[in-house]
């Protein structure tokens, strides 16, 4: 297990514009607002979701579109650092008129309809994402705060 500790401190209320890109404007607005650990939260809806799955069998993602408007059911995720860069990990809940549901790990090419998105900065040393060799991913690494 791992773990770490931190205080809460700001909390960032963002309306994403109609046709930006939902990861990408999330990861600029960190960057300019130099979040280096926070909690996120959104709601709204897309026109296009893009969206990633990890075959933890074959250690990769594989990417696949959902290119119709959809509402976001859910949407919850994190910013930490790689490389000393801030970087979003979020999955995501949508759903189409009929009700069905899809979800995934957010990709970048999520286009915006109106989202609305809740960032609340996590106080203490900053939250890094190291390589773990069991899993082949990049999770917050070993030595937390």
């Amino acid at each position: 297990m791992t773990s770490g500790s931190f205080r809460s401190g700001p909390v960032h209320l963002v309306r994403l514009d109609t046709g930006s890109d939902l990861v990408e404007e999330i990861t600029r607005f960190a960057g300019d607002a130099a979040i280096t650990t926070a909690w996120v939260g959104f709601l709204g809806a897309v026109r296009r979701a893009s969206l990633r799955y990890y075959d933890q069998e074959a250690r990769r993602y594989d990417d696949f579109v959902i290119d119709r408007h959809l509402e976001v059911v859910a949407g919850v995720g994190n910013v930490s650092l790689i490389d000393g860069t801030p970087f979003v990990h979020a999955h995501a809940a949508f759903s189409d008129g009929g009700g069905a549901a899809f979800g995934g790990n957010l990709n970048a090419g999520c286009e915006v309809f109106a989202l609305e998105v809740r960032i609340e900065e996590l106080l203490g040393e900053p939250m890094r994402r190291e390589r773990d060799d069991c899993t082949g991913l990049n999770l917050w690494g070993g030595t937390l705060p």
